[in-house]
């Protein structure tokens, strides 16, 4: 199997969580020539678009607008797809590729298109029904293709993706928070997970999945629940963190998501910080030598990426907060 089939199959292998991860490797995996923007139309327009074109400076922020609100008033069904699926590659980017800050690089204003979340609510609608969702196995292995060497969504399965590119575009939104439901799958509960995080929903019900998915033993449930209980500020997620880790870390990634989300709680996790600590020790988190690590290539991408700079940043961000609160007292 070549690397660029390799790489489709691997983006298929759990619909948009794992796109998450493997979107920009596939991207650079693949070796494509430059291409003049002013030469394509239609649906290679939109294929570019979404893997390059909303990434350079051939376009200003104005002209993307208008050509994401062409593309999906186009007449020709195709266009369409190949306008959200450029919208969701572009969504991947927009929360994956972020700088030192976490603001994304890559933030061209799409949300900013006319009627775009209600025209994409109105598509999501429109192709979900019983028969269609959840997509099948075989639906998400048939949702990527390669088109003129560019990894797209195909057009039949396009629409899918609606859920994670309104959480990314529109968060907190509470229309989105009602799509974003419409779209769980009991069997897949990761993707919720990872559309709710996108969204930086704490809504109730959204701590409550997170809460009863923390327990998760395998798969990428419990880790994206951490993440999102990292970010929901109450007693009752630091709480869940905190049992989660004393009584059953899981492997390294899980350890250092949690490390991580119980210091995002900031001053409430502070008596915790020996625990954070020993935690991160006996799964060797932090560098022997206490040197300070810099932020990796692609940290953010994936879950796994970077997870001892992540540790030694929380610790540390923990540590600051003690030493002032000391200052203080």
């Amino acid at each position: 199997m070549n690397l660029r089939k390799l790489s489709a199959v691997s983006i298929t292998l759990s619909l948009f969580v794992s796109n998450s991860v493997f979107a920009q490797h596939a991207h650079d995996e693949v070796e494509t020539t430059p291409v003049d923007p002013s030469t394509l139309s239609g649906v290679d327009l939109y294929d570019w678009l979404g893997i390059d074109g909303y990434y350079t400076d051939d376009y200003s922020d104005a002209e993307l607008q208008k050509l994401v609100a062409e593309g999906l008033a186009n007449e020709d069904s195709n266009v369409v797809s190949a306008t959200i699926g450029s919208l969701a590659w572009y969504a991947v980017q927009f929360f994956t590729q972020t700088d030192e800050s976490g603001n994304p690089r890559f933030d061209r204003g799409l949300n900013k298109v006319p009627n775009l979340k209600q025209t994409l609510i109105d598509v999501w609608h429109k192709n979900k029904t019983e028969d269609s969702y959840p997509l099948t196995e075989e639906d998400v292995d048939n949702s990527i293709e390669f088109r003129n060497e560019l990894l797209v969504l195909t057009h039949d399965f396009a629409w899918s993706y609606v859920p994670p590119i309104l959480a990314a575009l529109f968060p907190k939104d509470t229309e989105v928070h009602t799509v974003i439901w419409d779209g769980y799958d009991p069997d897949n509960p990761a993707n919720i997970l990872d559309w709710l995080n996108r969204g930086q929903f704490t809504t109730d019900e959204a701590t409550k999945l997170r809460l009863e998915l923390l327990t998760a033993v395998d798969g990428p449930s419990p880790v994206l629940a951490a993440i999102g209980l990292g970010f929901t500020e109450t007693n009752a997620a630091l709480n869940a963190l905190v049992e989660r880790l004393e009584k059953d870390p899981g492997n390294r990634v899980l350890r250092a998501h949690l490390i991580d989300s119980i210091a995002a709680h900031d001053e409430r996790a502070i008596p915790h910080i020996e625990l954070l600590k020993s935690a991160a020790q006996e799964a060797d988190l932090l560098p022997p030598d206490g040197s300070i690590l810099v932020r990796p290539e692609g940290y953010g991408i994936g879950t796994e990426v970077g997870i001892e700079y992540r540790t030694q940043q929380a610790l540390q961000h923990l540590q600051k907060l003690e030493d002032q609160s000391s200052e203080e007292g």
